[in-house]
């Protein structure tokens, strides 16, 4: 059964992405800092909360060459780590504020065999004083460039334990394993087409059997996923040319991945990778910064977006000019600003669809005031997927977060660029790229992705079908007052436009109730998972503005996210299990 026990990691091992917050008290409770939600948070979501791994290490780097009252920051290069310093020093109001940079390596293989164990690896640790550490976290939460957990824990034990402990530990014998592989086999199809009452049993199974460290490890490779460092770099290959569309059919692509492609031109060359799906977007606009040939200049922030896309364009650069409705109206009022010169911008960024109202903008009027008044347009995608839509052609720069559908498992973090070529920026976007853009992509982070990626299409496709259900039973409530989906609204036919030939709407919808309590009491009831996150193969459900929004819920109510708004990210759960459990929330909602 999904957990309801607050702090819970979803799922329950070493690296999730995702944390339980099972009812909207505990969920106010977080925000507010109340001890008695966030003493029980094991963990978070990893750009909001610094994994217990990282802490250590950073305690512990620290403790050997800190100086008294610094605290640190890591980070996966010099340069993010440089960067980093730069934004503490350019937002502090001390005078005089010394903040440094220490770079750090771990060591090499020794021989080929040790290549599947060990990989050189380097940090670099921003220094400063401890009353600017909020500073330095607001810097690793926006640019989603701090390191991830895994290669915290791999460069923890390199450089403070005997380096052969970076080595996991070997996989149980035949003896040993017993009944666990029919067990083990049996969660992975579990995890595939889990229902709602078995989809978590392995969860509940881990948090009971999680006695030591070496069974974590086990955990994680239960799925035949044993990591293998030294493939790394064929993982990242795969990855690149699976997100460009010149996918490999030795995988098991299905027909329609191969039909999904980013267009003809588009090379796996033209596609990066990052740690998360926030880096791509903060390199998206330092990027479109530094080949600026007038000079950094404000961006256009189209729609309501995630939250720390707006905050790199006000808090990075000259600043932003928010249209947050997203409309026909805010598109009227962004071409009269170009037209009469009050608008002299470098970027439009914007999602597609929108998280959390799913609106989908005109990319067409928007390609061609682009094209006008010569500006870039940076789409992030990630709500509906390269396989669901196509915008490319209306983008210089496409956005991604790898964490979410393209993973699907919630146990790692990633994003992605892909670069135009059509683009006339193209030329200097990719000079740029060849020469400062880094692969700080972890490896291992890499491999996992890779193996969770390989049935991306199956997956989307069947939640693209269980959500069209969805849709309509909440339609169909008559306590729900309004629901937001790309089925359905006024921006469908904008939708329309960008859908692929066998693409669907994507998974994430949003609704409200006609009275509050109603919301409280569905969510309180619903046995879903509850959680940040989206994308992922379970249902995932949180009270949006409540989560990501609370310091501002009058401010973001002016565009149209009302403060009692329920996010779901539908999965693979068998979707009459999972109308059923909607259903009974709704049932016990009107009773409440």
């Amino acid at each position: 059964m999904p957990s309801q026990e607050i702090g819970l990691p979803i799922p329950n091992i070493p690296h999730a992405v995702s944390v339980t917050l099972p009812t909207w008290e505990a969920t106010v409770g977080y925000e507010e800092g109340e001890d008695w939600v966030v003493s029980k948070m094991i963990t978070g979501y990893p750009r909001f909360f610094i994994h217990a791994v990282i802490k250590t290490l950073s305690q512990k780097i620290e403790s050997k060459y800190g100086r008294e009252g610094e605290r640190c920051m890591i980070f996966p290069s010099y340069k993010v780590a440089k960067r980093c310093r730069e934004f503490i020093k350019s937002k502090s109001d001390l005078e005089g504020l010394f903040v440094r940079v220490l770079q750090l390596s771990t060591p090499p293989p020794a021989d080929e065999e040790e290549k599947s164990t060990i990989i050189q690896s380097t940090i670099g640790v921003v220094f400063f004083p401890a009353s600017q550490f909020p500073l330095a976290k607001n810097y690793w939460q926006h640019s989603g460039e701090g390191i991830s957990s895994r290669m915290g824990e791999y460069v923890l034990k390199a450089l403070f334990n005997n380096i052969d402990s970076t080595r996991s530990p070997s996989p149980p014998s035949n003896n040993q394993l017993g009944a666990t592989r029919q067990e083990v086999q049996a969660q992975r199809i579990q995890q595939k087409s889990p229902s709602i009452s078995a989809s978590f049993r392995s969860s509940s199974m881990v948090a009971h059997e999680e006695v030591e460290k070496e069974f974590n490890t086990f955990i994680e490779q239960k799925y035949g996923r044993v990591l293998d460092l030294k493939f790394a770099k064929e993982a990242k290959i795969a990855l690149r040319r699976r997100i460009s569309g010149k996918v490999d059919k030795s995988h098991s692509q299905k027909e329609e991945m191969e039909k999904a492609r980013r267009g003809k031109n588009v090379s796996e060359t033209d596609v990066y990778l990052f740690p998360s799906g926030m880096a791509s977007i903060f390199f998206s606009h330092h990027a479109l910064l530094k080949i600026s040939t007038e000079g950094p200049k404000k961006s256009v922030c189209f729609g309501f977006p995630y939250v720390d896309t707006l905050n790199i364009l006000k808090k990075f650069g000259p600043g932003v000019h928010f249209l947050g409705l997203g409309d026909d109206n805010s598109l009227d009022e962004l071409e009269e600003k170009l037209e009469s010169g009050e608008f002299n911008i470098m970027a439009l960024f914007c999602e597609c669809p929108s998280n959390p109202l799913l609106k989908t903008p005109d990319l067409k009027r928007l390609r061609s005031l682009a094209d006008k008044y010569r500006f870039a347009i940076v789409i992030d995608e990630t709500v509906g997927n390269f396989l669901n839509i196509h915008v490319l052609p209306f983008a210089d720069i496409v956005a991604s977060s790898l964490t979410k559908v393209f993973s699907g498992d919630s146990n790692v973090m990633a994003g992605s660029i892909v670069l135009n070529p059509s683009s006339p920026l193209y030329p200097s976007l990719k000079q740029f790229f060849d020469e400062e853009y880094e692969d700080l992509f972890w490896a291992e982070d890499a491999l996992w992705l890779e193996r969770n990626s390989r049935d991306f299409a199956e997956r989307a496709a069947k939640i693209d079908q269980t959500s069209l259900k969805v849709v309509k039973l909440l339609q169909d409530s008559p306590l729900i007052s309004k629901v937001y989906h790309p089925y359905i609204g006024s921006t469908r036919p904008y939708y329309e436009a960008i859908k692929t030939p066998n693409g669907g709407y994507g998974g994430l919808m949003s609704f409200l109730f006609h009275n509050p309590d109603h919301a409280v009491h569905f969510f309180n009831a619903v046995n879903l998972h509850k959680g940040p996150s989206l994308g992922t193969n379970f249902t995932l459900a949180c009270p949006y503005a409540i989560l990501a929004h609370y310091q501002e819920l009058d401010e973001v109510a002016k565009w149209e996210v009302d403060r009692n708004l329920i996010r779901i990210s539908i999965g693979l759960e068998d979707p009459e299990e999972l109308l059923d459990v909607l259903q009974k929330s709704l049932d016990i909602a009107s009773s409440s």
